[in-house]
């Protein structure tokens, strides 16, 4: 895994011409089913744009920018993910929508920095963390095991409950083989781009995720005007009633995954 060698090829947002329409799509990445993005990104993006497109995005619209938030960077290196998604995305990508021979220009790009500030890029959006706190690991006995003297689960709960290996003269401790990955800075970037788009006038955007953090940064978009596609991205997920009370007929609800097998 190495850094860009050549910050030029990477794709930046671009600037909207005058006269030019164009919808903004974020998409938090690893909101999305694992399932759908091992088919791969061109079909992510399809099934995105598919979803929203047909019925809801302007026929006049000359494009479409659409930006994939998720922890691309491991320390200052790019992770496998944004280097396999890099190798896949050789440009923009020109997607046929409907029946009416009308296709849509989509342009991509991970969303290595804030749109307020492209040159800026974020490292360490990907980090490796010890075992959370707060976990419990409950005594096989206790919990019905009916073999407690040849219990396979036994050692496991003595190494987790006292936090060192129980072979004598062993230095492997719970915190050195216990780790989790955690994305970091993603969301609030996320939330920073869709603020970024209300004070640029935006007329409508859409964001691509089931994450309920996110629903005060669309609340306030809705708030100052702007019209939200909001495509929830997992099974049976909507936004609470009571969060939208106020949304208005400029907040529109989708799912991604609605009539996929």
């Amino acid at each position: 895994r190495s850094k860009p060698r050549n910050r030029s090829s990477i794709r930046r947002p671009r600037l909207t011409a005058p006269g030019e329409r164009h919808m903004d799509v974020l998409v938090d990445y690893y909101n999305l089913p694992q399932q759908e993005r091992r088919k791969g990104i061109v079909y992510v993006i399809d099934r995105i744009m598919s979803t929203i497109v047909p019925h809801h995005a302007d026929a006049h619209d000359h494009r479409v920018d659409l930006r994939l938030y998720g922890g691309w960077y491991e320390e200052t290196s790019l992770t496998r993910d944004a280097e396999q998604i890099e190798r896949e995305l050789s440009g923009p990508l020109r997607l046929p929508m409907g029946n009416d021979r009308r296709s849509i220009m989509v342009n991509v790009e991970l969303a290595y920095s804030m749109r307020c500030d492209p040159s800026h890029h974020l490292w360490y959006t990907l980090r490796s963390r010890a075992a959370p706190r707060g976990l419990e690991f409950r005594d096989p006995t206790d919990a019905g095991c009916r073999h407690p003297g040849r219990c396979p689960l036994r050692p496991g709960y003595d190494f987790f409950v006292r936090g060192d290996c129980p072979e004598v003269g062993c230095i492997v401790t719970s915190r050195l083989v216990l780790r989790r990955r955690e994305q970091k800075l993603v969301d609030t970037m996320l939330a920073a781009d869709v603020f970024f788009n209300v004070q640029s006038s935006a007329h409508r955007l859409a964001v691509v995720s089931s994450d309920d953090d996110l629903w005060p940064i669309i609340n306030t978009a809705l708030q100052f005007g702007v019209n939200v596609i909001h495509v929830q991205t997992l099974p049976g997920h909507t936004t609470r009633s009571d969060y939208m009370r106020r949304s208005g007929a400029d907040y529109l609800e989708l799912s991604l995954l609605q009539g996929v097998e």
